[in-house]
């Protein structure tokens, strides 16, 4: 908790720096988390549901568009995000959820259902480690950057420089099986998600490794810009 509050107190001093001090930021890192109002980025999903019932797979299309900025509690700018979906691109959108985001010259922060998470750490290292959680009310869950990717090819656009954020790797045991990742790319953001959360049958299973609960989520990029 200790760590928490200083980590939340080094956040509000940044925040209030960025205006005194002109930084380049994309040396820290900025530019791979951008924040524009009018800019979307829209992402074909593939999610599947466990259950002791059965599993459920279903395809969509996501798309994350920046729609207004505001002074938050704090006084710190934050950017609204409109989440919306449809199963293909001959239907029209539909909102889903709306996220808040925002970031100074050390964290970059998405608020998803109202939890703040510590999407990025700034300037940008390879293997540099921080809590995830630092400011919300969940356990620590530590995440790392690996920043030796290679290039990446998605709908026939190329990404390179690109930044994979390891959000969770404690693999696989007799329990279950947990990873989680996001790779971002500069001046566009998270252009990959990949999480999968399983829980093994203890009892009475049919077979070895058997998943009674969890979800896989893949998303990919599909397509970006500004409206």
């Amino acid at each position: 908790m200790r760590y928490k509050w200083l980590f939340f107190i080094g956040w509000c001093l940044s925040a209030c720096a960025d205006s005194e001090v002109p930084l380049d930021t994309d040396r820290l890192g900025l530019h791979y988390f951008p924040l524009e109002v009018g800019s979307y980025r829209i992402y074909d999903v593939v999610e599947t549901k466990y259950s002791v019932l059965g599993n459920t797979t279903t395809q969509y299309e996501l798309k994350e568009s920046v729609a207004d900025s505001s002074l938050n509690a704090s006084n710190n700018l934050q950017y609204i995000i409109h989440r919306s979906t449809r199963t293909n691109d001959t239907e029209d959108w539909h909102l889903d959820s709306v996220w808040t985001a925002q970031k100074s010259t050390n964290i970059a922060v998405l608020t998803e259902n109202n939890v703040p998470f510590v999407k990025l750490s700034f300037p940008i290292a390879n293997k540099v480690t921080w809590d995830g959680n630092a400011l919300n009310s969940l356990e620590t869950e530590n995440y790392w950057y690996d920043t030796e990717r290679p290039d990446t090819t998605l709908y026939d656009t190329l990404y390179q420089h690109l930044v994979k954020v390891i959000q969770n790797d404690k693999g696989d045991d007799f329990l279950g099986f947990e990873y989680k990742s996001e790779t971002f790319a500069p001046n566009v953001g998270m252009i990959i998600k990949e999480s999968s959360i399983k829980k093994y049958c203890q009892l009475d299973c049919k077979t070895e490794k058997q998943v009674d609960s969890g979800r896989d989520l893949a998303m990919t990029l599909k397509a970006y810009g500004k409206e």
